[in-house]
């Protein structure tokens, strides 16, 4: 009985040192697991983007659209969702436009000039003219098109469907595009939207004939305050909308996929989105574990 007792006791006293060394390393390992988890969680964050091909330097005068009053107002209500918001200007050349579906963006907000093809399509331009980059493969695969926007005697290189699904990498997750660009949804030109789509896009929004600039800008902020301040669904806030530009022939924006899913989808807030749940997720089963072992004495 006696020997059994000082059995016991040993045990004890080395599973004591072992609670020990096991709190030590919990209490550094909190900390240690904190600081690693804010900083990786900070940069995987979900952001947005503006892209503002229509305010480029690179862009010939007579097509330049700059409006620094609609992009500041912009920024300001993505920065109530979003802890970074990217834009792109100058930079939004056919180089850049490869790399979009690999930054993470919720909602993108694209601001450009854009081209109808016969076959069903709308192309997105981009700052590239034609003649100062060697892009004849994409042409030659159809991923890449001329637009030939009035005003300007220069053509620029326009993405096409087949670019947003083969040249771009990464996919669009759950991320909502705002194609600030005439026709983008006219419903004989579908296949652009339909690539968005392909590639992960949760809605594409965009104009059902040619709309002014100056309708474009002030649509475009409305519909985002009904997102963004009022929290309307996609469906809501695009039933807000009236019809715009008679000069042009009557327009209206539109989503797609028309579908339910589509209709009542909201944009959450992305902002320090995830940084507790992390700490919680690594932390949490290493507390369960020692407190379902409790003082660690072997039972045989």
């Amino acid at each position: 009985m006696t020997k059994k007792t000082k059995d016991q006791g040993g045990v004890f006293k080395r599973n004591r040192k072992l609670i020990y060394v096991i709190s030590a390393i919990v209490v550094i390992l909190i900390p240690a697991v904190y600081f690693y988890s804010a900083a990786t969680t900070k940069t995987e964050l979900p952001r947005a983007a503006i892209v503002d091909q229509l305010s480029s330097s690179k862009l010939g005068a007579a097509i330049r659209d700059q409006n620094a009053t609609f992009i500041e107002a912009a920024e300001h209500l993505l920065q109530k969702r979003f802890s970074t918001i990217d834009y792109y200007s100058d930079n939004a050349t056919v180089e850049q436009y490869t790399r979009l579906a690999l930054s993470g963006y919720k909602l993108i907000v694209w601001r450009g000039h854009s081209a109808l093809d016969p076959s069903g399509y709308v192309a997105l331009a981009s700052t590239d003219k034609y003649g100062f980059k060697d892009y004849d493969t994409y042409l030659e695969n159809d991923q890449l098109a001329l637009c030939n926007i009035t005003g300007d005697n220069s053509l620029y290189f326009g993405i096409t469907p087949k670019f947003i699904e083969q040249e771009m990498g990464g996919r669009f997750k759950d991320t909502v595009i705002f194609l600030m660009s005439c026709n983008g949804l006219n419903s004989g030109y579908l296949k652009t939207a339909q690539a968005f789509q392909n590639k992960g896009a949760k809605a594409v929004i965009s104009w059902s004939n040619w709309i002014s600039s100056l309708d474009n800008d002030g649509a475009a902020d409305i519909l985002l305050r009904y997102l963004i301040n009022e929290n309307n669904t996609i469906g809501q806030a695009i039933s807000k909308m009236p019809l715009y530009s008679p000069d042009y022939g009557w327009a209206e924006l539109r989503y797609y996929p028309e579908k339910p899913e589509t209709s009542d989808y909201y944009i959450p807030d992305y902002r320090q989105q995830g940084t507790v749940q992390t700490v919680a997720t690594i932390v949490w089963p290493l507390f369960k574990r020692v407190a379902k072992r409790g003082p660690f004495l072997e039972t045989r």
